[in-house]
């Protein structure tokens, strides 16, 4: 069965490691286990690491440029253009790669100290760099919009006026909006200032596991509403407070598929093991037993028809939704384009 990963940072392991000299990471590091776990179209993105809080925009045009190497050389990664429809035809060994961004720290750093770039530039580069998808706020308050985990709020929490103009420029581009990482003031204020159809890529259910970057019940209803994506999570800390494991993941897929429908759920798994081995500046090491990487989502399958899921509702969560999805995504970034 194949699998759609709406959220992935393996980027920062291409880029920790090309950085000493390594080549072709993503065919020789990646692509084994992605196959082995059946991945076949996965949203990668790009990630300023706490370390480089100080040098967003550099390690922004660093990420690019090992990343941009790394896929050049791959003979397994498909990196989809702006305007590229996912039903085109690929070789069956080739995994579809779509290129997004988590967290605007580094456009915040290359609107303001500059004299010569702007919003319209910066947006004309990511076009070029065939960047489709964008997340505001990691756990930060940047000049666009307030995310969970913040360490300190400056002013007010939501969607800036800055933040008001670069969602504006986002729905115009046919950019894919997604809500992960955002608090509660900057998603509500996402909502009611975007038309488009909206993703959560990495979040699960608040009823089910009490975290801030997970959803509540409100929220998962407007996004199905708004013909969005819910992509459940497997970071243990999202799953469950005290024993992550599986079953507790399948719980957060029921919650949700009885709030927004089984269309409107899909899975963002933000897998550690591409970054645990890295100096990031931060802690993150709570894995979900039974899905701590990318190989055990077949056995994740098992358990999901186990649990009482269809052939056909798995097929729905695990690829068929996130790939509608991005075809009417697209469809309309061609029409409006």
């Amino acid at each position: 069965m194949k699998i759609f990963d709406l959220h992935s940072d393996l980027f920062t392991d291409i880029a920790f490691r090309r950085a000493r000299g390594e080549t072709k990471v993503f065919d020789r590091i990646h692509y084994p286990s992605l196959r082995k776990g059946g991945v076949s179209s996965i949203i990668c993105v790009f990630w300023t690491e706490p370390i480089f809080s100080n040098q967003p925009l550099v390690r922004f045009h660093e990420l690019i440029k090992y990343v941009e190497a790394d896929l050049m050389e791959s003979d397994y990664a498909d990196v989809q253009p702006l305007n590229g429809l996912p039903e085109n035809p690929i070789e069956d060994d080739k995994i579809k790669v779509y290129l997004g961004i988590e967290g605007l720290s580094f456009l915040d750093q290359w609107i303001t100290e500059s004299k010569d770039e702007s919003m319209e530039s910066a947006f004309s580069f990511m076009k070029k760099k065939n960047i489709q998808h964008i997340i505001m706020a990691w756990n930060e308050q940047n000049a666009f919009a307030s995310g969970t985990g913040a360490p300190e709020i400056q002013g007010e929490r939501g969607v800036s006026s800055l933040g008001l103009d670069l969602l504006a420029r986002s729905e115009k581009s046919g950019f894919m909006v997604d809500v992960s990482h955002l608090d509660e003031p900057s998603f509500w204020d996402v909502i009611h200032n975007t038309t488009s159809p909206i993703i959560a890529s990495h979040s699960n259910a608040r009823a089910i596991c009490n975290h801030e970057r997970n959803l509540t019940d409100a929220q998962i209803r407007v996004i199905s509403e708004r013909n969005g994506l819910v992509g459940l999570n497997a970071y243990g800390e999202f799953v469950d407070e005290q024993h992550p494991n599986v079953d507790r993941f399948i719980d957060h897929i029921d919650h949700i598929v009885s709030i927004a429908g089984i269309e409107h759920v899909a899975f963002g798994f933000d897998f550690l093991d591409y970054i645990s081995d890295h100096p990031l500046g931060g802690s993150m090491d709570i894995l979900t037993a039974g899905l701590e990487d990318v190989t055990k989502v077949p056995a994740l399958l098992v358990q999901m028809k186990r649990r009482g899921y269809s052939e056909e509702d798995i097929e729905a969560i695990s690829y068929e939704n996130a790939e509608r999805f991005m075809t009417n995504l697209i469809t309309e970034r061609r029409r409006i384009g």
